[in-house]
């Protein structure tokens, strides 16, 4: 990397391997004097049962150039990081931050204060709004992603590894400036700090879906109760399998086979091949406890008691399908009224549609007018709006919305 240059600053030669909190400190007193500080991580979701941060790299602008440091999350505590990264740090700049910002909150060193690359090319009209398509048709730059698919759970960390690990964030600060000034002359900076701030509080908020992970597989809403309850002892299985063997749970089977498993139903080896997959990899090793989870399924009868209540019907099958016709129908014309709309004010702008109002705006509102929720409060309560657009557009959406109930 030696000569090498980001938008003009030279790069530093060598990344900094940051193995102890001293070092952690040492890095974040550092950064904390920059403007901007580029950010990304690395975890091993899909090789351990349990998905660990495994680096967080960091990069920052000090004396004329550009530091890299990879911080070792598995050995360093990352509270120190908290100052850096919360709202008294510089701005964060990450490269599509939903997986990122999610990993850092659940690692206790929650973002404030981020600018996401993705969301600004996305803004921009850009095509493709990858990493390194970005970095090539914006500064002509070429990253290796080799690794990307690489086990970050493995240690020591090598060269290649670091090398890597800095190729990608030493060229988001340069992304970040390049995309940002085109923002401010388009005049839609405003609306991309918007956007990059729903995102954040989005990928930082608590999952919605509380339901256990078996009332959340897809089918299971056809299953009788005898099934669910064989459903759920399979899934209990497979999750003490990949505990077991240490490996996500999609590596251990697949649930479209144990919904195959509570609907054949099988009482012995040869009728549990009428499910293949689970016969074949790792799945065959856990054999016998299929078969048990199904036996235990039959005798349970019904899932427990309190979830039942998730499969509960209290209409018949034909006003349930009726009526959720009705509202998709409503739906999508109030979706396709807003469309038209904000197609005719991105092209009078000459902006992005998504600048005018993003497709997750677009949704909400339209899912609001069709639970009845009154014009001008639905469109206050949609998360991602922001002042400028209400100011903007705000009696302009009420109206399509009083429009669309008209119809």
């Amino acid at each position: 990397m030696s000569g090498a240059t980001n938008g003009g600053i030279p790069l530093e030669i060598s990344p900094l391997l940051v193995e102890d909190e001293g070092g952690v400190r040492t890095v974040v007193e550092r950064a904390m004097r920059a403007p901007r500080v580029a950010v990304d991580v690395e975890a091993n979701g899909l090789f351990a049962y349990r998905c660990q941060l495994c680096t967080v790299q960091l990069a920052f602008e000090e004396d004329g150039g550009i530091v890299t440091a990879i911080v070792d999350a598995l050995r360093v505590p990352l509270a120190a990081l908290g100052t850096l990264l919360g709202p008294e740090g510089p701005v964060k700049v990450l490269h599509d931050l939903a997986f990122d910002a999610r990993m850092l909150c659940e690692a206790g060193v929650p973002l404030s204060r981020a600018r996401d690359t993705s969301v600004a090319a996305l803004f921009l009209g850009a095509k493709a709004t990858g990493l390194a398509s970005l970095l090539s048709s914006e500064l002509g730059i070429h990253i290796d992603k080799q690794l990307q698919h690489h086990d970050w759970g493995l240690r020591p960390l090598g060269p290649t590894q670091i090398r890597y690990l800095a190729g990608d964030v030493i060229h988001l600060l340069a992304l970040d400036t390049c995309l940002l000034k085109r923002a401010e002359t388009l005049g839609i900076a405003d609306e991309l700090a918007e956007e990059c701030g729903y995102r954040l509080e989005a990928a930082q908020r608590p999952p919605r879906d509380s339901r256990p992970s078996y009332a959340r597989v897809k089918g299971v809403e056809a299953l009788d109760p005898v099934g669910r309850a064989i459903l759920r002892r399979a899934l209990m299985v497979r999750e003490a399998a990949a505990e077991s063997e240490d490996v996500p749970n999609f590596k251990v089977v697949g649930s479209e086979a144990l919904l195959a498993l509570a609907q054949r139903r099988p009482s012995s080896l040869e009728t549990l091949g009428g499910v293949p997959a689970l016969l074949t990899g790792r799945a065959a090793l856990w054999s016998s406890d299929w078969l048990r989870a199904v036996a235990e399924g039959i005798a349970d009868g019904d899932v427990p008691e309190e979830d039942r209540a998730l499969f509960a019907r209290h209409e018949s099958d034909a006003e349930a399908m009726a009526r959720f016709r009705a509202q998709a129908t409503q739906r999508r014309a109030l979706t396709t009224r807003i469309g038209a709309w904000r197609r005719e004010e991105a092209r009078r702008r000459g902006v992005d549609e998504q600048v005018v109002l993003p497709g997750h705006c677009v949704q909400d509102l339209a899912t609001l007018a069709v639970q009845g929720v009154p014009g001008e409060e639905a469109v206050c309560q949609v998360r991602g709006l922001g002042a400028r657009r209400l100011e903007r557009y705000g009696a302009t959406l009420v109206s399509l919305l009083a429009e669309g109930r008209t119809r």
